[in-house]
């Protein structure tokens, strides 16, 4: 249900009167006792809030004391626990165990529990009715990391699993209606967790650091079903954990993966070879992470050889810093022009380092010396490459120049890039979802290698979108209409600023107006020329010059032009007169000390504002609104529930390449 960002709508204080027959309902559809009743929502103490979700959603929460505790799926009272009300009273409903703390990676992803995953004790399962709800739980750690509807009776799911062949059982138990690591957690719950045992990827036991450190655990050998409060889970979980040390789950890798490789950059592609032609294409799915963030992998355990098992078959064992080395000295020579610069970290990431990678290698900042994309360059800038300076406002490290004259760039041979490294980027949308799904995975770990898929992430850490280009370009004005038909262009036609001076001095040159001139600076104005420079500026009265200064021509002729701006993102494009509107970003004090952030004209820069709304409200955990400007054609604004003027400006110019002259901040 909250796999997806969603916004909240309308949201009031819950009367005395409306919290004692909320009371009463829980008391009837759950029959808890008035102990434990106080324990889930107390009946005088904490603030108690209704909030419904923005239309068309018929959804409602009831929130205590900040936490969502309660939904009403369809708006008509029917009452279900969130996984919040569940950790404060764990009992609540049936519980159903998971066969090792790994399989609660997939729950933590949003998949729903299929019988295979299900642990049966030797008691049997808990009693419960099919479409009743249910609480689902990891070995090891009582707090619950879901809630859902059975798809069956209890007895029937312990009958399929006694009576299953080799195959094992098929079929869903659960249908999750929501989680740990849905957005009602993340964007409302405020990532809240009720134990140690709550990880990123994954529920282990209280003490445990790393799903990974269960799969070191021996199970008992006794051959039959575990109870599941036993760490251990028997022969079920040896299986699973022999299927996970074979790589067949995504897992998240820490990042310190050790160096495997030597050797001079140019002789980088002929050494990055997979260790197992078997599975030479295992990781052609995965994303180039954010330089500042954990990588995916498609192994499990750690990424160097400490970890457990050592480097897999089927991995690329690279030296990061090596990597990255080349692959900028790669840009450098091939992609990056002096004319480029100055270039922020994302952009030079994103649209040439990326490319200019070797195919089948991932870029992970992270996993390198540096680990993080600002010391990377800073680390070149030390060495005399680069010349690097810092953003103030939003911190970014800027490229300025480079130094071709550097003994690391001179002493560099370039190596021929197949092409397949580019052709990944710009295909991983298609085969990024099957790499993920073909891996196994669905928690926050594979999870993230489909968003990687979907589009490399870059130094801003989001996924990456479109290319933004903006370029000022110039109409010839009316009057300049004759002067270029003369020299045989179009005068409806778009031209550079540079293009535009040349049509100047190439009408000049054809009609030989620099014959006659009393010096080689100066140029006779015919009335051809003399019109389209000067009607309409000359005052009565006044005398149109006969003569014009070389140096003047470029300057007269771009005043007949007018100033026009191709945007371009992707495969849309759009072209405004004039420079674009500014962005807007502003705070509005509402009722009483609440703030609200409010973001205006990105329209103009080919944004899609539902997904900004969306992103802002898991980056900035606050609830989103986008709403439409009073006004024919006046666009959108998005707003943010709280002030978060300066996060908000450098969060749009990093993921969305906005450059900052085109914003307007007010407080």
């Amino acid at each position: 249900m909250f796999k997806k960002p969603f916004s909240i709508g309308q949201s009031h204080k819950v009367s005395g009167a409306d919290r004692k027959k909320l009371r009463r309902a829980l008391e009837k559809a759950f029959g808890v006792s008035e102990e434990a009743l106080e324990a889930l929502l107390p009946a005088k103490a904490g603030e108690l809030e209704c909030a419904k979700l923005a239309s068309p959603s018929r959804v409602v929460l009831y929130l205590h004391d900040g936490q969502p505790i309660l939904i009403d799926p369809n708006g008509k009272g029917d009452l279900a626990p969130t996984i919040f009300a569940l950790w404060r009273l764990p009992t609540l409903l049936p519980q159903v165990y998971v066969k090792h703390p790994a399989v609660s990676r997939y729950i933590v992803g949003g998949a729903d529990l299929m019988l295979p995953g299900v642990l049966l004790p030797s008691g049997g399962l808990p009693y419960f009715e099919k479409e009743q709800l249910v609480a689902v739980c990891s070995p090891g750690n009582v707090a619950p990391v879901a809630v859902g509807t059975a798809t069956m009776a209890a007895t029937d799911a312990a009958a399929r699993i006694r009576g299953s062949g080799a195959a094992g059982p098929k079929g869903k138990l659960v249908e999750l209606l929501q989680y740990y690591g849905d957005h009602l957690w993340s964007d409302v719950g405020a990532r809240g967790i009720p134990n140690e045992g709550f990880l990123p990827d994954g529920v282990v036991p209280v003490g445990v650091a790393s799903v990974e450190a269960t799969l070191t655990q021996g199970g008992s050998d006794d051959g039959g079903d575990n109870d599941p409060g036993e760490d251990g889970a028997g022969d079920a979980a040896a299986r699973i954990t022999k299927d996970l040390t074979l790589g067949s789950v995504s897992t998240a890798g820490d990042g310190d993966g050790d160096d495997a490789f030597g050797g001079r950059p140019d002789e980088l592609p002929s050494r990055l070879g997979t260790t197992n032609n078997d599975n030479s294409n295992s990781n052609n799915g995965n994303n180039n992470r954010n330089p500042d963030g954990a990588s995916a992998s498609s192994v499990s355990g750690d990424a160097g050889p400490g970890g457990p098992g050592g480097v897999e078959e089927g991995r690329t064992a690279v030296d990061m810093d090596s990597l990255l080395e080349a692959v900028l000295l790669q840009a450098l020579h091939k992609s990056v022009k002096d004319a480029d610069l100055p270039l922020n970290s994302s952009v030079l990431w994103n649209q040439h380092v990326l490319p200019a990678r070797p195919a089948g290698t991932t870029l992970d900042v992270k996993k390198s010396k540096h680990k993080k994309m600002s010391k990377f360059l800073q680390s070149y800038g030390k060495q005399g490459l680069l010349t690097c300076k810092e953003d103030k406002h939003s911190g970014d490290v800027i490229v300025t120049s480079v130094n071709r004259n550097s003994p690391l760039y001179t002493e560099y041979r370039p190596y021929k890039v197949s092409g397949t490294a580019a052709a990944e980027a710009a295909t991983a949308t298609a085969g990024g979802n099957g790499a993920a799904a073909a891996s196994g995975g669905s928690g926050p770990a594979a999870a993230s290698s489909t968003a990687g898929a979907a589009g490399c992430i870059g130094p801003s850490g989001g996924s990456s979108v479109a290319e933004l280009r903006i370029d000022e370009l110039y109409k010839p004005g009316k009057e300049l209409r004759s002067i270029f038909e003369e020299v045989g262009l179009n005068s409806e036609a778009l031209y550079g600023m540079a293009e535009a001076g040349e049509v100047a001095f190439g009408y000049v040159k054809a009609a030989g107006l620099e014959q006659g001139a009393p010096d080689n600076r100066t140029i006779v104005l015919n009335p051809t020329l003399c019109d389209a420079l000067f009607k309409g500026l000359i005052k009565k009265g006044e005398t149109y010059p006969t003569h014009l200064a070389k140096a003047d021509l470029r300057e007269a002729f771009m005043r007949r032009m007018h100033l026009q701006c191709r945007i371009s993102r992707g495969q849309q494009q759009v072209v405004r007169k004039g420079q674009p509107p500014a962005v807007q970003i502003s705070t509005e004090k509402r009722q009483g000390n609440k703030r609200v952030t409010k973001v205006t004209g990105l329209e103009p820069f080919l944004v899609d504002l539902e997904q900004v709304a969306g992103e802002c409200q898991r980056r900035f955990a606050c609830s989103t609104n986008l709403v439409e400007l009073p006004g024919k054609g006046a666009g959108h604004e998005v707003i943010l529930q709280g002030s978060f003027v300066d996060q908000v400006a450098d969060f749009i110019m990093q993921q969305y390449g906005i450059p900052k002259k085109y914003f307007q901040i007010k407080k």
